[in-house]
């Protein structure tokens, strides 16, 4: 009988290592793996705008408010930042940023270290 080198032994681990996370159920993947739970409507997009544009946004809301994916975009190297109010929900509240003939838009620009808001308009929704 000869002795196996540590190489040899790699395919026989690799092929035990995968059918014992495939035969696992309570394994990584029967629990969809280590990937981050991207919930549609989160807070935590108001908590990471800029902190003067997020308390304009705070106090537009009498309750917590939530903010979709493309809530807030950022242009000209995030010297501008667009706010698309479609994609924004006060929880409890009657939605007050939706009309018939459009969706509220904000732009703020940075100015030194601050932003202010230069443009408040109704444009297209899901623009």
């Amino acid at each position: 009988m000869t002795a196996r080198t540590p190489r040899e032994y790699r395919a026989p681990i690799a092929i035990g290592a995968l059918l014992l996370g495939l035969l696992d159920p309570s394994g990584a993947l029967a629990r969809g793996g280590s990937f981050p739970r991207d919930d549609p409507w989160n807070a935590e997009r108001i908590d990471n705008l800029p902190p003067d544009i997020r308390n304009a946004v705070l106090h537009m809301c009498g309750s917590r408010p939530n903010a979709g994916h493309y809530f807030a975009t950022y242009l000209d190297n995030a010297r501008v930042v667009r706010l698309h109010f479609e994609h924004f929900n006060c929880e409890g509240a009657q939605q007050l940023h939706h009309r018939a003939d459009g969706c509220l838009h904000q732009d703020y620009a940075r100015t030194g270290a601050h932003y202010h808001l230069i443009r408040n308009y109704v444009g297209r929704c899901e623009d």
